[in-house]
């Protein structure tokens, strides 16, 4: 009988182990057994602890729309200081906080004007607005010719209701969607609120108009 050294022996049985390590999952997974070093519960509690990093930001629009403003305003609030990029947070904002302020939500509710004007939620919510409008965002230049319509703008100058009625007019991204009224009768209002002068001076004013995004103390955003 041939003798084999102890070391021999135990090198060969290091060996023989470690193939079966490595191969044991590839025959279990072969064979459909389970690999015991993996437990089966691992995807079931990823799934159930899974949370959609978008969820918070459309936790508050959905608020918005089923008239929960003050549960909107408290997840919308940091969303919109974010800045630039999240124009569409910043209109919501502020139309919560302008409904919050006295203005109905529902076209054509009666209110009273000079409530409205006078509550700060109202001006704090048409802040957000005219912030959204500038950055180029169609929906909240679309709220900024209502405002001008009821006599709640940010100004009483009519060449700026020239400027928005243009820069909506034109909007690239309302166009691209195809977001096309037919028979506005908001536009029309406005376009006949002021002067043919005043039109062509404010069409004037948004061919050199440029988007600028607002940004929170200490944060500078490049156009």
């Amino acid at each position: 009988m041939k003798h084999v050294s102890p070391a021999f022996s135990c090198v060969f049985t290091s060996f023989a182990l470690a193939v079966f390590i490595v191969s044991s999952p590839i025959t279990a997974a072969a064979d459909g057994l389970e690999d015991p070093r993996v437990s089966p519960h691992l995807d079931v509690r990823a799934r159930a602890n899974y949370r959609d990093p978008q969820a918070a930001y459309w936790e508050g629009f959905e608020l918005k729309n089923e008239g929960d403003c003050e549960g909107a305003i408290e997840r919308l609030q940091p969303i919109a200081m974010n800045g630039r990029g999240y124009e569409s947070a910043q209109h919501a904002l502020g139309l919560c906080l302008m409904s919050m302020g006295g203005l109905p939500s529902e076209r054509g509710a009666a209110f009273d004007i000079e409530t409205v004007a006078s509550s700060q939620s109202f001006e704090d919510g048409k802040t957000w607005v005219l912030r959204a409008a500038q950055a180029g965002q169609f929906q909240a230049q679309r709220t900024l010719l209502s405002l001008y319509a009821v006599g709640l703008g940010p100004d009483e100058n009519p060449i700026e209701v020239g400027k928005w009625l243009r820069l909506y007019d034109v909007n690239p991204l309302r166009l691209t969607l195809g977001v096309i009224e037919q028979g506005d009768g908001l536009q029309q209002y406005l376009i006949s609120s002021i002067t043919l002068t005043e039109r062509l001076e404010g069409k004037e004013l948004a061919r050199n108009w440029v988007p600028s995004y607002w940004a929170p103390p200490g944060v500078s955003h490049a156009n």
